[in-house]
This record gives structure tokens, C-alpha cells and sequence, in this order.
């Protein structure tokens, strides 16, 4: 049951971006710069404070590491320097806190957690021959799921999923390794770049008895294809 429901949460971003990426690729030589790129990504969540079936108290969140893709478009009629790209990816983490509910001492509540982000990113950049500095701003959706949570005087039960509006603010840099790699013996051709990106995303997670303004720092390195 809790596989079946995280595949529904990752594979219908996942599809969608091949989909689009495989349509995209036949026009990118009159629209614009299509982009298809993979990234590894680590998270610093700050420590905040944790609603606790009615009580607040301070919450430790550890950092974690994870993956994503993202599919960007950037038309010509706007000189490939303003985009937008759907971006997919998910990370893991895991929270603590004293559990003081109810009257409880000495207690500790804890939970593995695991976050799934799917964001809309306008980018502005500046379209370099070998480096493309970048800024941009995304809005979107975020799961947050309790993974085998241990909080004393909840149902706990294996999984526990929030759903949130996301935003986040990026900035980063793609350096272009190759410009014209001719793709599968065709007159089509890719350039191929790595880059490196810097994101500060906010999601308010609200869980049976339990809330969370989750705010975290992502450093992303990954590699992509220019269609």
C-alpha cells in the first residue's frame, strides 16, 4: 500500500517529462532551446518549531540527500533568455522533537521523512557561449510523508502523507562541455552541460496532530542535454 501510493506521487511527473521532452525535441530547432537534465541533490532543512497535538516545541530535522529532472523551454522569440521548466524530485530526511503532549515527559516523538517537490520555475538567464548564469522563482506542490513515525498519542500507522503548495527561490550556472554533438546519426544536434544550483524551498505540512513549516536549503550538481 505505501509503495503503490508513492509510485502515484513520482511516476506521473516522471512520464510527463518524458513525454513533453520527447515532443519537444522535434521542434526545438524552430521554437527554442529545449532542456533535459538529471540532478543529484542534497537538503539542509532548518530547525523549526513542530506543532505537536496541541503543544509547540522545537524540532530537529536532519539533512538529506536525493534526485530529481527537469525539462526546461526557452523560446527564441525571448533570445533563450527567459524559460520555464517543470522540475520533478525527491529527498529524504528525518525529524525529532520532545513529545509533551498530553502530559507526557521525557519523551521523544521521531519519524523518517520523505519529500516530493513538483514545481512551475521561471528562470532568467544569461545565454553565454560556455557559461549560463541563472536566477528564477518556482511555485508548486510538495508531499511530505511520515515514514514509520514513533509520536506517542497519534494512530501512528506506517505512512502518514501532507500535502502542501510549495515556492522556492534558485540561482546557479551551466557550463557547457560540448555545443554541437551530432544525436544518432541525424542532422540534429545536442550540446551537453553541467551545472550547479543553490534553492531555498517553503512547504507548511499538516499531519493528523501534527504540523511543520518546512524550510530547507538545496545545493543541486547535475548534467544535461540542449536540444
Amino acid at each position: 500500500m505505501g509503495l503503490a501510493s508513492l509510485a502515484r506521487l513520482i511516476i506521473p511527473p516522471t512520464l510527463l517529462l518524458c513525454c513533453l521532452c520527447l515532443r519537444d525535441v522535434a521542434i526545438a530547432g524552430e521554437f527554442g532551446d529545449v532542456e533535459l537534465s538529471a540532478y543529484t541533490l542534497g537538503a539542509w532543512p532548518r530547525d523549526v518549531d513542530i506543532f505537536n497535538q496541541g503543544t509547540t516545541v522545537p524540532a530537529s530535522i536532519q539533512e538529506g540527500f536525493g534526485a530529481g529532472l527537469k525539462l526546461g523551454l526557452f523560446p527564441a522569440a525571448l533570445n533563450r533568455m527567459v524559460g520555464l521548466e517543470l522540475d520533478s524530485n525527491m529527498h529524504g530526511a528525518a525529524l525529532s522533537f520532545p513529545n509533551i503532549a498530553n502530559g507526557r515527559d521525557n519523551e521523544t516523538g521521531r519519524s523518517n521523512l520523505l519529500v516530493i517537490n513538483t514545481t512551475f520555475n521561471l528562470i532568467l538567464r544569461y545565454p553565454g557561449e560556455k557559461v549560463r548564469p541563472y536566477v528564477g522563482f518556482g511555485i508548486g506542490w510538495s508531499h511530505g510523508t511520515l515514514l514509520n513515525p514513533n509520536i506517542a498519542g497519534r494512530d501512528d500507522k506506517d505512512f502518514d502523507t501532507a500535502r502542501a503548495f510549495t515556492h522556492q527561490f534558485l540561482g546557479g550556472a551551466q557550463v557547457i562541455l560540448s555545443p554541437h554533438l551530432q544525436l544518432f546519426n541525424t542532422r540534429q544536434t545536442v550540446a551537453i552541460f553541467l551545472f550547479g544550483e543553490y534553492r531555498y524551498l517553503s512547504s507548511d505540512y499538516h499531519w493528523e496532530g501534527v504540523a511543520i513549516d518546512f524550510r530547507t536549503h538545496y545545493g543541486l550538481v547535475g548534467a544535461g542535454l540542449r536540444f
